[in-house]
């Protein structure tokens, strides 16, 4: 029975090893293609979002207008929804910004009103707790000068990344930047949308309906609305953010289970584009989902199991049990297993996850390295311990799961 165990779990770390194979030559391929789009200065129309946002708003909004944008062809709208802070008198603040206050009816409600505000042929959706780079818009819109091309998304990294949790966090969104941008280099389709930084064709949008009430994840549920539609959305690495990430585990599980339980809704409610798309990447994204989701449900237990199957082993001191915990939650795990192969030989049980560890953290520093981006002592202690925030995350993806009904009609309200 234990060897049947050991052995089921060797195999479910085989997989995940041919999985990040897979994602690891896409990155690699995907170096080798340049886009090359054109000059393009659309009218665009910004929208933000706002509720309770005081903290946050002035340095939003601050960042529109320092872009390095024809200010004719830049308008900013930013909706209230019912802020009771402050967020409505620092507006105040900012005359040549229009400004639309709803009654706390939730985020696309007020990102409905934004593009139903917006006069321009573009409209650029922003976080209020998001921070844009000067030339972002500039970047961002340069796609849109191909027609097939419905909607468009930035790279975000952590702006409060000085802590744990965000060095963990920051780290992670450069992974995900670098797999996203891969697939949507290498495909000329994107997979992920962050919403959070995006920009969509009015036109596109309109007719599709707008944001949905239902979503809970809106900007992945209109990206593949968009997909329908028969357009394209890509990623635009250099179109450039940071924004607020979660500071507390608490505020986390909130955000990642309203992320994966609202893409799962949004991946069962455009089910038709398995039968009508050809993009790899949209394979991929369902691919992706289901893979992590099955992941959640059984990796836990086996990895519990495990550590437990070679605990008698390494438990003869309380030193021995520390090393033996620090070598299985840490990269110092599979860098021991590679120096005791010798030793030891390879064994089924183990060389797979240890492959896996070692690929996950070979495209962690790449995503780093492409994103220019200095390691700080914070970033080398999450890229070292990045392992027990995977099982944290898939914890909360277990917990989503087995917690809520992906396909009942709910929507976000912050």
């Amino acid at each position: 029975m234990e060897d049947a165990v050991m052995t089921l779990a060797g195999l479910l770390f085989a997989v995940l090893f041919a999985f990040l194979c897979a994602v690891f030559l896409v990155v690699v391929f995907a170096r080798f293609v340049r886009r090359n789009d054109a000059q393009y200065e659309p009218g665009v129309s910004v929208v933000i979002p706002a509720y309770n946002e005081s903290a946050n708003i002035r340095a939003s909004v601050e960042s529109v207008l320092n872009q390095d944008y024809p200010p004719e062809k830049l308008e900013m709208i930013v909706v209230d929804d019912g802020s009771t802070d402050g967020t409505q008198d620092i507006l105040k603040g900012y005359p040549a910004i229009k400004v639309r206050r709803l009654d706390h009816q939730g985020k696309v409600s007020a990102l409905n009103a934004g593009v139903a505000a917006a006069s321009h042929p573009f409209v650029f959706t922003l976080d209020a707790d998001t921070v844009i780079v000067p030339d972002c818009v500039r970047n961002l819109v340069r796609p849109f000068a191909d027609g097939h091309v419905g909607a468009v998304c930035g790279n975000n990294v952590v702006r409060n990344r000085r802590s744990i949790l965000g060095a963990f966090q920051n780290v992670e969104y450069h992974l995900l930047n670098l797999i996203a941008n891969s697939f949507s280099r290498l495909f000329n389709n994107g997979i992920w949308f962050f919403g959070s930084l995006a920009c969509y064709r009015k036109s596109v949008l309109v007719g599709i309906g707008g944001f949905k009430p239902h979503a809970r994840a809106e900007d992945q549920d209109i990206a593949l609305e968009i997909k329908r539609a028969g357009y394209r959305t890509l990623n635009v690495p250099d179109a450039l953010g940071e924004t607020v990430a979660p500071s507390n585990l608490r505020q986390l599980h909130r955000q990642r289970s309203r992320w994966w339980v609202g893409t799962l809704q949004a991946l069962f409610k455009n089910r038709a584009l398995l039968r009508s798309s050809r993009s790899p990447s949209v394979y991929f994204l369902y691919l992706n989902q289901a893979w992590w989701s099955f992941y959640a449900l059984v990796s836990l237990p086996l990895i519990i199991y495990q550590v437990n199957y070679w605990l008698p082993y390494n438990s003869q001191t309380m030193t021995d049990l520390g090393l033996y915990l620090l070598r299985w939650f840490s990269l110092l795990g599979p860098v021991w297993v590679v120096a005791k192969i010798p030793e030891n030989g390879l064994q089924l049980y183990s060389v797979f996850g240890v492959l896996s560890g070692i690929m996950t953290t070979a495209m962690v520093f790449a995503s780093l390295k492409t994103a220019k981006q200095r390691l700080q002592p914070l970033h080398l202690f999450a890229i070292f311990f990045y392992f027990p925030y995977t099982i944290a995350l898939n914890t909360i993806i277990l917990v989503s799961i087995l917690t809520n009904r992906f396909w009942k009609k709910s929507h976000y309200v912050k």
